[in-house]
């Protein structure tokens, strides 16, 4: 026994093949691929069927399963299937069948199945020894033709039988009822279409060869999906047409359900997109409703019966039913981006075919097996026409005949032969005669036969004029394209309009609008609590975690947007209605659960946004003394929790500090860990940059010294500082100069070697400005600022100054940035209006001007609103406006850090508004007409 296991594997041995692996992959995959290309997942161009679906279709006509006929269980039919043509899966063979009888995925099923057949909520079909199926009548019309035999046939996988290679179809089923399929390399996807539409773009290019796509999308007018809803639209259609790929949006149709007083109570879904499952949409809409992310949904009901499809959302009687429907389109698959991607074998190979190559893929195809069918016709036609021809000969001598076949011998040979030789009789005339029994030749009627040889006469003329005549064989095609399309022909299911959908949903609408008090800790924890908790509750009972304090707190509206800035560069958007309550003494929910930080970014900036339009500026400084500016504007997006870069950090090591806000009115007060600071003018920052900008250089090169904090002064305010360990400090911003951009920086205080004096925090004093710390016991404590002592001596750590704390905590700059202020201003608004219209040349100038004048209106406004502190100007009547030179008009005093001048030039900020609202603009406008003229 071991002799012979030895002998056997030195022969195996001998046998192995080396061979280039690479080589072996290469081919064997390629040949993988091409049978799964075109034995597989890819239809055929010209009867739009898989191989799996052609051979379910032809063993059924074959087992006689006709549209009248008896229904056969359909276990018996994939029995058929897999014995004869398809040695796969029982399960893969079912599962195609039944999708060709699902009424919901196909215009038109070729299948008639009794029995569960599942369902648009994705329920699965019974199994198959419960259900019966037969051809569907429109699937005979793919059929009927093969016993002319009109198409190939080829073996077997076991070459016993013989199967078509294609269908004679006599409509286009490819664009009809679609495909999907996912192949190697290459998937397709193709919608279904309108039956009368195909058949009239069909019978369009049998008139005219040479039509394009843009003719035939006359008769085409996209898909017609057997879900119905509705195409938004039509590029993409027209793409998909051209190219054969193209995105297509498809949502579905509701209408408004309205109560006696004509209040909208409700809204009922009764088409939805195609492919979408019914159960899973109404589960998305569902959670919506239990999430609370909008208001204005009591509950969702699925509808649907026997009579169609309905899913109820009933809705409040006052809710704004237009913008629950735009959310729900938005957010659901009540609305879907269908790729279009119509991939088909067409010569053997994969193409992405257009339009019109697809029904010419089919019209090439119809053509050929009606050219086929009616030579095969004229053919039997012709062998009919010389058999009655003898017969009628026969007839005439039948005497003859009869005593001819009696006096040969038996055999039929014989007959035959002595027919051909005595009476001249045809081959096949002599055949037919001697396969005849003899009474019958006796009962020959001559006139039947006589009638009968004109119709074959008529009929074998017919066939000569179609195939000889190309306008007559066209108009053949022409009536049998007619008689499917008056059978089966039904109106359109999906409607199509030229508008695109509208995406823009009213948020305001759909949200509660309440307040509630929002909490953001330095380790990034969020609370939102209620009013009536937060009231209820002392702030020293607020749970955090050890070292933890809160970075952030204030009562936002649930209508706003709260923005963050991180120290990486980042900004990003929370939706304040979006938050999940919290009760008072948990942590709350961390950061991560809402958007995905880097490891070691943290948030540094919070604020609440109820809008963007605003003219104010943010200032943005780096550690390493980068900064920039940039519109507060340009930070709107109608994308949330997502991260998006609003300074690009090019050091590593580098961080974003803080940010502030700015309207060219501004000074920056910049401090450095070594307690030197920078003060510079805010038009050091000539424009506005982008947000991917990395900025200017502000500082020169800092050895182991970098900004720790800054803030963005007027002449009067007064500054607070805030170190790590709790130290305070205040100063007067009249009592700092101007500092060179390109020295060291100037001294401001002493560095401690006992206390760690590193600036956290810089803050303008306004009445909003608090200052929340943690105490040695880890409760959240509030220190009044009022007793903060304005000392410019030296800091010492026995000074009133230093907190005892566990963390030392933060001030909170309570921010709200809200829309320009009296924007329903006449005058400004016809300011803003004038710019935003299209100028001509003569005009730019001046609609620039009012633009720049409205705008330094509205920021001197809001440097009020957000810092409560005095703006020092004055205005100079002896302007020349031939200059045009705005920042002229209202001048700000250049020694603004001037203590003495800036006593003699105090005016108030409504003297300074007032006289911008005194500039004559009217005035302006001619005087730069006289300029543009000269």
């Amino acid at each position: 026994m071991a002799k012979d296991n030895k002998k056997e594997f030195e022969e195996t041995i001998e046998n192995i093949i080396e061979k280039n692996m690479i080589e072996i992959m290469n081919t064997s995959f390629s040949r993988f691929s091409k049978y799964v290309i075109q034995q597989r997942a890819i239809p055929d161009a010209r009867d739009g069927l898989k191989p799996v679906q052609r051979r379910i279709l032809y063993s059924m006509w074959n087992l006689k399963l006709r549209n009248k006929d008896q229904f056969k269980k359909s276990a018996r039919i994939v029995g058929d299937v897999l014995g004869k043509y398809h040695p796969h899966g029982d399960s893969s063979v079912y599962e195609a069948m039944v999708r060709m009888a699902q009424e919901w995925k196909s215009n038109y099923p070729l299948v008639q199945m009794h029995g569960n057949k599942g369902s648009i909520d994705d329920d699965p079909a019974a199994a198959m020894r419960y259900t019966e199926s037969r051809l569907e009548k429109i699937a005979e019309y793919m059929l009927k033709d093969l016993e002319r035999k009109v198409v190939a046939m080829i073996p077997n996988f076991d070459d016993s039988e013989y199967e078509p290679v294609v269908l004679p179809t006599l409509f286009p089923n490819l664009l009809l009822n679609g495909a999907v399929g996912i192949a190697s390399g290459f998937a397709t996807q193709i919608p279904p279409h309108n039956l009368n539409e195909l058949i009239d773009a069909t019978i369009a290019m049998i008139n005219n060869k040479d039509i394009d796509v843009e003719s035939l999308m006359k008769y085409v007018k996209g898909p017609d999906f057997p879900t119905g809803g509705i195409i938004h639209g039509i590029n993409g259609i027209k793409e998909a047409f051209k190219s054969g790929k193209g995105k297509i949006s498809l949502s579905a149709k509701y209408n408004f359900i309205k109560n006696k007083k004509d209040k909208t109570i409700g809204i009922e879904i009764t088409e939805i997109p195609f492919g979408v499952i019914k159960s899973k949409l109404v589960f998305e809409i569902d959670s919506i409703i239990a999430s609370k992310t909008i208001s204005g949904i009591k509950e969702i009901r699925d509808q649907s019966d026997r009579d169609g499809l309905s899913i109820y959302i009933d809705i409040d009687e006052d809710s704004n039913a237009e913008a629950i429907i735009t959310y729900l389109m938005n957010k659901t698959k009540l609305r879907i981006n269908y790729d279009y991607n119509m991939m088909a074998i067409y010569k053997s190979a994969p193409v992405l075919l257009s339009l019109d190559k697809a029904i010419y893929a089919f019209l090439e195809h119809l053509s050929l097996i009606n050219t086929k069918g009616i030579k095969y016709d004229l053919k039997k036609y012709q062998l009919r026409h010389e058999i009655i021809k003898g017969f009628i000969k026969v007839a005439e001598i039948s005497d003859q005949v009869i005593k001819l076949i009696k006096e040969s011998d038996n055999s039929k040979k014989g007959v035959i032969s002595a027919l051909m030789d005595k009476f001249h009789f045809s081959e096949i005339q002599a055949t037919t005669i001697a396969e005849l029994r003899l009474y019958k030749l006796s009962k020959m009627d001559q006139i039947e036969f006589q009638n009968e040889k004109k119709y074959l006469e008529d009929l074998i003329s017919n066939c000569k004029l179609l195939l000889n005549d190309q306008q007559e064989f066209n108009k053949y095609l022409i009536s049998q394209l007619n008689e499917i399309k008056n059978e089966f022909g039904k109106e359109r299911k999906t409607e199509i309009l030229d508008e695109l959908v509208n995406k823009e949903v009213d948020y305001k609408s759909l949200t509660k609008n309440e307040d509630f008090y929002f909490f953001f800790s330095q380790d990034g924890y969020i609370k939102k609590i209620t009013p009536k908790i937060f009231n209820s509750n002392d702030l020293s009972s607020f749970r955090l975690k050890n070292d933890d304090a809160i970075l952030y707190y204030n009562k936002i509206n649930s209508l706003s947007k709260i923005l963050f800035f991180t120290n990486k560069g980042n900004f990003f958007i929370l939706e304040a209605h979006s938050l999940k309550d919290n009760i008072w003494k948990e942590l709350g929910i961390h950061i991560s659960s809402y958007i995905n930080l880097d490891i070691y970014e943290k948030v540094i900036r919070v604020m609440e946004v109820s809008s963007f339009d605003t003219y104010l500026d943010l200032i943005l400084i780096t550690k390493f003394g980068y900064g920039k500016k940039i519109k507060f504007s340009d930070l709107e997006s109608k994308i949330y929790n997502r991260k998006r870069s609003c300074i690009s950090l090019k050091n590593e090591d580098d961080e974003l500090v803080d940010v502030k806000f700015g309207n060219n009115e501004k000074d920056i007060f910049i401090l450095l860990n070594n307690g030197l600071y920078f003060l510079i003018n805010e038009n050091e920052f000539s424009s506005t940059l982008t947000l991917k900008a990395q900025g200017i250089k502000l500082l020169p090169k800092l050895n182991k010294t970098y900004v720790v904090a800054f803030c963005t002064i007027s002449k009067f305010n007064k500054i607070l500082m805030l170190t790590q360990d709790g130290v305070t400090k205040v100063w007067n911003a009249v009592d700092l100069a101007y500092t060179n951009r390109t020295n060291r920086g100037t001294f401001l205080f002493n560095i401690l070697k006992n206390v760690n004096c590193t600036p956290k925090n810089l803050e303008v004093i306004t009445d909003s400005l608090e200052f929340i710390y943690t105490n040695k016991n880890n409760e959240v404590t509030e220190f009044d600022i009022n007793k903060i002592e304005n000392n410019n001596k030296k800091i010492d750590k026995l000074s009133n100054n230093y907190i005892e704390s566990n963390n030392s905590g933060y001030l909170i700059q309570h921010l709200k940035i809200e829309e320009l202020i009296d924007v329903d201003d006449e005058e400004k608004k016809k300011l803003r209006s004038y710019y935003l219209k299209k100028l001509d040349d003569n005009k730019t100038i001046i609609g620039n001007l009012k633009e720049t004048l409205f705008q330094r209106y509205y920021s001197l406004k809001e440097e009020t609103k957000y810092t409560n502190s005095p703006v020092n100007f004055k205005h100079n009547e002896k302007i020349n406006l031939f200059e045009l030179d705005n920042n002229e008009i209202i001048e700000t005093t250049s020694n603004s850090l001037d203590k003495n001048s800036l006593k003699n030039k105090q005016i108030n900020l409504e003297n300074k508004l007032k006289a911008m609202d005194n500039i004559d603009l009217d005035s302006i406008e001619e005087k730069v007409k006289e300029i543009t003229k000269k």
